[in-house]
């Protein structure tokens, strides 16, 4: 068994093999993922959807045969776009709410049954987001406002800056690197921020000139971005301005477009 699905909301991948382990990031429900190593009670896995790598447990999770692979590829699938979908086990009243960002695997004529390594039921299908790609970032974004930060966070139940940026992405039909530092690598770098657009990443570094948050840019003269919690703030050339505190708290360093 070379693979697995995540049947939990969403699950921690830890640096090492230990609950103790900093979490460096999260598997979400419906992510498929390859087995690089295995011990009694953890797995190295590698996400196949960003090729994230770290360890994860083994509990909330569906270890797959290679016929499992081929028949989740002929499933028809959605990525979850709203802050939390309910699903209920066919077999009883257990009902669990998956975030934002998850994959959900279905039959084209039973759209209400979603596959994941057991069997779950929604109340009603997922309609598609509506709008042009502006519109969808947009509507999209605001669903995570207030969410608290988490490091290593890619849900609505906690994020981080990164996995803020690469979820919506994710909804919206964009793949995105996981972290920071990779995504300033990805996209064609822009020279000014009256250049942007909604959807162009901003980078932000530190006073060593590392490059340490990033977020998006909603409407003109708008980021959204995970800091304490997720928020909206005023970005200007210098970077983002923080009205509660009334100083800038982020130094705008790079703008990349990747849409």
């Amino acid at each position: 068994m070379n693979h697995g699905i995540v049947q939990t909301p969403c699950i921690a991948v830890r640096k090492e093999a230990a609950e103790q382990s900093e979490m460096t990031s999260q598997l979400l429900f419906g992510e498929i993922f390859d087995i690089l190593d295995a011990l009694p009670q953890w797995l190295l896995v590698r996400n196949l959807y960003d090729g994230y790598e770290g360890w994860i447990s083994r509990s909330g999770t569906r270890l797959f045969n290679p016929e499992d692979i081929d028949l989740y590829g002929k499933y028809s699938s959605h990525i979850q776009k709203d802050a939390f979908l309910s699903l209920q086990k066919n077999a009883g009243e257990e009902r669990m709410l998956v975030p934002a960002g998850s994959v959900i695997y279905f039959e084209e004529k039973q759209s209400l049954k979603i596959h994941c390594g057991d069997t779950y039921r929604m109340e009603k299908p997922i309609k598609p987001l509506s709008g042009d790609l502006s519109e969808k970032i947009i509507k999209t974004g605001r669903q995570f406002l207030n969410i608290p930060y988490l490091w290593g966070g890619r849900s609505t139940y906690g994020i981080d800056c990164s996995g803020l940026v690469q979820t919506i992405m994710k909804i919206v039909g964009i793949p995105l690197g996981r972290d920071t530092s990779v995504q300033v690598t990805e996209g064609s770098a822009l020279n000014m921020l009256p250049e942007a657009k909604t959807g162009d990443l901003l980078f932000f570094d530190n006073e060593e000139g590392e490059i340490v948050h990033v977020g998006l840019l909603m409407e003109e003269g708008q980021v959204l971005h995970a800091s304490g919690l997720v928020r909206i703030d005023p970005i200007d050339h210098q970077g983002i301005y923080n009205k509660e505190l009334k100083r800038y708290t982020h130094k705008l360093r790079v703008i990349k477009r990747i849409t």
